[in-house]
């Protein structure tokens, strides 16, 4: 009987250990937690192994979701799949890679100054968007796939021969990015990241018309493939009665593109 009871108090004893929390570090871990680290002078190493792709499970068997690894290798065999050092987790059915903040690089701006020359449109009676100016035209290189954010602040002024509006008609302006040259796969005769604005303005203060000053802020997010890019911003306008629209006359006009990789 002895026995017994001594063989059930270990089971007993067993079981316990067995589906308790376990604590390295710590005496008390925490009770929502299967294994709690804890030190004041260590971290945690992860598995290091070298990946082959981010559809390719190996070294591992399989793709199995949670799985997390420091991945040690750089493979570029296949451009849509490839892995660069840096640490992955799995979904199920492929790697991916988890970025910092300390990854995401500016391509183009990153200042507080105003980096834009003021640029004229003249837009004609009865006219349509079709009538555009070039802004600017920054170049940039992806050495990875990556998420590219694309963001202006462009000043437009509207104006008739120089002069503040005064015929009533409702004057259209947009800024968008299209881009000039890109990878093959990426089109460039399509506009992204529009932003529009209409004025009207016959109000005057003091005997003095109103002009009209606006900010414009196109902005727009693309995931992108390596390669080279160079990527124009423009501005257009459309209106029945013609006026002259300027793009960057303000203090603050910018254009910033950055890129966080996904690989």
């Amino acid at each position: 009987m002895r026995k017994i009871t001594l063989l059930f108090l270990v089971f007993v004893l067993f079981h316990s250990i067995l589906f308790a929390q376990i604590g390295i570090g710590i005496s008390s871990p925490n009770t929502n937690a299967v294994l709690e680290l804890s030190s004041t002078n260590k971290g945690l190493i992860l598995p290091r192994v070298a990946l082959t792709a981010t559809n390719n499970p190996a070294p591992i068997s399989t793709h199995i979701a949670g799985m997390t690894v420091y991945n040690t290798a750089t493979n570029t065999s296949s451009a849509t799949n490839a892995v660069y050092p840096g640490e992955y987790y799995n979904d199920g059915t492929k790697w991916m890679r988890k970025s910092t903040s300390r990854e995401v690089r500016m391509l183009t701006g990153g200042t507080i100054t105003d980096q834009l020359s003021a640029r004229s449109l003249i837009v004609p009676d009865a006219s349509t968007y079709a009538e555009t100016t070039l802004i600017t035209l920054p170049t940039f290189t992806l050495d990875r796939e990556s998420i590219v954010e694309f963001n202006a602040n462009i000043s437009a002024t509207f104006t008739q021969n120089g002069s503040p509006l005064t015929d009533s008609s409702a004057k259209l302006a947009k800024t968008f990015f299209v881009f000039t040259s890109a990878p093959a796969g990426i089109p460039t005769d399509s506009q992204f990241g529009s932003c529009s604005q209409s004025y009207t303005n016959t109000a005057s203060v003091n005997g003095n018309v109103i002009g009209g000053y606006y900010y414009m802020t196109p902005r727009s997010i693309l995931t992108l493939p390596a390669g080279n890019y160079t990527v124009a911003l423009k501005g257009g306008g459309a209106s029945d009665q013609g006026y002259t629209l300027i793009f960057g006359e303000g203090t603050a006009d910018q254009i910033q593109i950055r890129a966080t990789p996904v690989k």
